[in-house]
């Protein structure tokens, strides 16, 4: 650790000051940090505060592992379920798709098509997938999807 801690501080004390901040600005590692916040201070430059990204995404954030909350033997259903998990903010992801699609004897094999979900998510994808088998998300036969 303090083989590295000297290797920074070396390829940091070379560079120009711009260019130290510009680079402590995208992001670094712990001990970089540190590191570069003592080079900053040595120089008399004002340390800026990191940013902090509000706009992160649900799915930027760990929910648990991938677990099976459907399963179709046809993948374009997998695909459209995943779509309305989506859409109500539960990140989801379609499993064994490609297989099934180049090999349809393995679709039995594989036990379909899954729809993977985060551990954190499974109550509020199984509420949707409900509301998806009851027909509740079903578009009217007359709705004009222009004005949705």
């Amino acid at each position: 650790m303090n083989d590295e801690r000297a290797y920074l501080a070396g390829k940091y004390r070379d560079l120009e000051t711009e260019e130290l901040l510009n680079l402590f600005r995208s992001g670094l590692t712990e001990l970089a940090g540190e590191v570069a916040v003592a080079e900053l201070n040595a120089r008399g430059v004002a340390v800026p505060s990191r940013p902090v990204d509000d706009d992160l995404a649900a799915s930027d954030i760990y929910a648990g592992d991938f677990v099976s909350v459907a399963s179709y033997f046809n993948p374009t259903e997998a695909h459209v379920l995943r779509a309305c998990l989506q859409a109500a903010d539960v990140p989801a992801v379609v499993a064994d798709a490609g297989l099934v699609q180049a090999n349809l004897l393995l679709t039995v094999a594989l036990g379909g098509v899954r729809v993977l979900v985060p551990e954190g998510f499974v109550a509020q994808a199984r509420d949707i997938i409900d509301a998806f088998n009851r027909g509740d998300l079903e578009l009217k036969d007359d709705t004009d999807v222009g004005e949705l």
